[in-house]
């Protein structure tokens, strides 16, 4: 079962419409098809082992591409939202809003009202990655759930599905971006076994591309500085891709 955040406890006296939750890290480099299958089998199994919530009919998905989270989503999720202020049958409803976290401010504060006064036997759920790309005027109003990579396992992805599925950085932006997730040297090594053991490294210089995470793997094991060591290895993985 979805472990509830600190935050969550700090927050029990209050009450809100709508929530948040905050997917895990491991899931930030997968392409965007895998994004969406992972996401919404956290929603089912957040739904169905914290809310209940067991029928699929009712959910309504925003920004199944999951790309940069459009204004006209919320227009969407407004329109649905009036439709649902009318909803006779009384059954339950989730919004499920994906990669809420690129909308821009804009989007975001279009979506305040409908977050902070969700319609009537209807739940919304934010799905992020970074939390502080959201306005404090909405994590305010929202019930902050942390997804770790441990939870996943329950939902029957596995440890090593994520192995499989995780690659290095496609540009620079990732790889600091990266680097900077994974400063604790021990989980840095691990990252660096996970890529050696990669039955497939996707890269043309394959013989390179092992040999710059040998390196790497290497100097984190002489205690070298975690992040920069990292930066160097993504760096010119990133530069074997161009």
């Amino acid at each position: 079962m979805a472990q509830i955040s600190l935050e969550l406890n700090n927050q029990m006296k209050k009450f809100y419409t709508s929530e948040i939750l905050v997917l895990p890290k491991e899931i930030d480099f997968f392409d965007q098809e895998e994004k969406l299958l992972v996401a919404k089998k956290i929603v089912d199994h957040y739904l169905l082992n914290k809310k209940n919530f067991a029928s699929n009919k009712n959910l309504v998905y925003f920004n199944q591409d999951y790309a940069n989270f459009p204004i006209e989503e919320i227009r969407r999720m407004q329109t649905e939202a009036e439709y649902s202020a009318s909803f006779s049958g009384q059954e339950k409803r989730a919004f499920i809003l994906f990669n809420f976290d690129s909308a821009a401010s804009a989007a975001q504060n279009a979506a305040l009202k409908i977050i902070e006064e969700s319609p009537a036997e209807t739940l919304i759920l934010l799905l992020i990655s970074k939390k502080e790309k959201i306005l404090e005027t909405i994590t305010s109003r929202c019930l902050i759930i942390q997804i770790d990579k441990g939870e996943l396992k329950e939902i029957k992805i596995t440890t090593k599905k994520l192995e499989n599925n995780f690659s290095w950085p496609k540009n620079y932006s990732q790889a600091i971006e990266l680097a900077e997730q994974n400063k604790d040297r021990i989980e840095a090594m691990n990252l660096i076994e996970s890529l050696l053991k990669k039955e497939t490294l996707e890269t043309k210089a394959k013989n390179q591309a092992k040999q710059i995470l040998l390196r790497a793997y290497q100097d984190l094991n002489r205690n070298q500085n975690v992040q920069l060591t990292l930066e160097n290895c993504f760096f010119s993985l990133v530069s074997l891709e161009g």
